[in-house]
């Protein structure tokens, strides 16, 4: 053992020990003391644990001291530090990096020491003075044995200008959680999941993506370019699966209005390829299944597709034009259909991502479509009962869960729809081969009654007639014959109140827009329908109270009607409301236009 004992520093590191231990014994360099002592010199210069046992022998300190500051290999650019395997690309070589106000420090007890959080790339900031580490590159063959003596000449009043000249700072919280967890504590259970090596670089390429954009170049990134990027990536990466979803789901969104169709390549760029062909990572860890995931979730990609290494079994999303194509469509009639269900926003982009079962569900009701022009002949009835029908909501227009829509789509309806109703009433009926005495077509009954064609219907449908017959070879509407007698019998019954037409055309608000209000009863902005069940008890009739209109109507109104009002357009009368701050008791958003309360417009809001 050398004498006299020279201490082991608990900050210092084994090669910084022992170049401290040639000064000392030998006033010679490092590579002659270790070959005096019959330690190789490449294996010390990588913390081999042979060379490390050797040292810590003939110095006479534990060599679990010596080892708990070094990365010693254990592999193919593979080290063990502090029970932690890092890479290569984790240390700071071939960088010599040290702090000047440390070195100023060490200077005056006459021994500088190289810390062992110096070798870590990760650390750039001095605990101590919270200023940046410097780093010196490696010029000559033996810079790998990094001699603070020999690698940083300055001394005295020039170590003092690059103090100076060092830009306070505090340790970044990516460093902090490394130090951290290599003594031995705990942080966020994500970070704590992966090794290491992987969240931190995880942390750094998350943090580059989002300070620096998808297009910079990780090569002409500055230590301090890293630093911020740690600083940045902490934020998301400490709050795990949800904090990186946050930080790449942003990035998403910086695309949304992109030509083309950008694929993760050029949405996550530089990040991306890090991530799928990094050398520095044998396994990115978790980081790679929620990029993968982030990327399936919200790009449409066809089955096959390789997405970090790992094949898309089956299609997940579809553009409008892929969909299309698959569906055999035309995409602007598809299109139209994707708008009206609110899976496709209007003037969306060429790349904006559809649910695959949800986009098939509509392409298959869009190649059902008949449009309302077509619905007396193939309803075989009147314009004015085809009206009626979707009044009373035994037809529905595609998609109208959207109040407020206009356009082609609301002129439309299910083909599947049309013939359940021409089932469910051809069920109610008795076929006979030739017409009959006293038996009349359910247009005709309606006017000999006096009632709509529509009440006619529903009176088939609830059963109250019992005369009943379709004609064999005639279809639709048309086929029906029904006993007028019977209908004028049961009309009071099934007449009483309004209409939906009529309490609709009351309150001056479309057909849609009414069913919205009876959709949202007991709401205080509602509107309350009364039903007729009729003697097979499968069918309602929609009534409304006149009471009930009269009373909604004096408490409710809406932008058109204050306009026929106060004899304004309706642009001008939204503006008023909205300078005098009267906000809609109800949203045009929840049932196609805004409702006020009339106690709210009060003085001259509008005069």
């Amino acid at each position: 053992m050398l004498v006299p004992h020279f201490p082991f520093h608990p900050e210092e590191s084994p090669l910084s020990y022992a170049a401290c231990l040639a000064r000392l014994h030998t006033g010679d360099r490092l590579v002659s003391f270790l070959r005096d002592v019959g330690i190789s010199p490449d294996q010390m210069a990588v913390n081999d644990r042979t060379a490390v046992s050797r040292l810590a022998e003939i110095a006479g300190v534990a060599v679990e001291d010596l080892c708990a500051n070094a990365a010693i290999p254990v592999g193919k650019r593979l080290y063990d530090i502090r029970g932690e395997l890092v890479t290569a690309e984790f240390l700071a070589n071939p960088y010599t990096v040290f702090c000047p106000a440390c070195l100023a420090r060490d200077d005056e007890t006459g021994i500088r020491r190289g810390r062992w959080t110096w070798t870590l790339s990760v650390v750039r900031t001095c605990q101590h003075h919270q200023i940046p580490l410097l780093r010196q590159a490696s010029i000559a063959w033996d810079d790998k044995f990094h001699e603070l003596d020999r690698r940083v000449p300055e001394r005295g009043a020039e170590l003092q200008k690059m103090i100076e000249r060092a830009v306070h700072r505090s340790v970044s919280p990516l460093q902090d959680y490394v130090l951290r967890r290599l003594d031995g504590n705990t942080g966020s259970d994500w970070l704590d999941s992966q090794t290491l090596d992987q969240a931190t670089r995880a942390t750094e390429l998350l943090g580059v993506l989002v300070a620096f954009g998808p297009a910079q170049k990780l090569p002409e990134l500055t230590s301090d370019d890293w630093d911020r990027a740690g600083r940045v990536g902490f934020e998301f990466t400490s709050r795990g699966e949800q904090g990186i979803r946050e930080a790449l789901e942003a990035q998403l969104r910086k695309f949304d209005d992109a030509t083309g169709t950008p694929g993760a390549r050029k949405i996550f760029g530089r990040f991306y390829e890090a991530i799928a062909h990094s050398k520095s990572l044998k396994e990115p860890g978790d980081i790679a299944r929620i990029l993968r995931d982030v990327i399936t979730e919200s790009i449409a990609l066809p089955a096959g597709t390789k997405v970090l290494g790992v094949e898309l079994p089956e299609r997940r999303l579809h553009t409008l034009a892929s969909l299309a194509k698959e569906q055999q469509l035309d995409s602007r009639a598809l299109g139209n259909v994707l708008i009206a269900a609110g899976v496709l926003p209007e003037k969306a982009s060429a790349h904006y991502p559809i649910p695959v079962a949800r986009g098939r569900e509509i392409a298959a009701r869009t190649k059902r479509i008949v449009h309302v022009v077509s619905l007396p002949d193939v309803l075989g009835c009147g314009r004015p009962l085809v009206d009626q029908l979707f009044a009373d909501r035994l037809l529905t227009p595609i998609y109208s869960e959207r109040p407020g829509l206009k356009g082609r789509i609301q002129k439309a309806v299910d083909r599947e729809e049309v013939a359940m109703l021409v089932g469910d009433l051809h069920a109610k009926a008795t076929e006979l081969g030739a017409e009959t005495d006293g038996l009349v077509p359910v247009s005709k009954a309606a006017e000999k009654a006096k009632v709509p064609a529509i009440t006619v219907v529903h009176m088939i449908l609830g059963g109250f007639l019992k005369r009943v017959v379709r004609l064999t070879g005639e279809g639709g509407i048309t086929a029906l014959r029904v006993d007028t007698a019977e209908v004028k019998h049961h009309a009071a019954a099934c007449t009483t109140g309004l209409s939906p037409m009529e309490a609709f055309g009351a309150l001056k608000i479309p057909k849609d827009t009414g069913w919205g209000l009876v959709d949202r009863c007991p709401e205080d902005v509602s509107l309350a329908v009364d039903w007729i069940v009729g003697p097979s008890g499968g069918h309602r009739i929609p009534r409304f109270d006149p009471a009930t209109v009269a009373e909604f109507k004096g408490r409710f109104t809406h932008p058109a009607r204050l306009a026929e009002q106060h004899d304004l357009q309706i642009g001008e009368v939204v503006r008023r409301l909205k300078r005098h701050r009267v906000r809609p008791a109800l949203s045009g958003a929840e049932v196609g236009i805004d409702f006020y309360r009339v106690s709210d417009l009060k003085g001259d809001i509008l005069s």
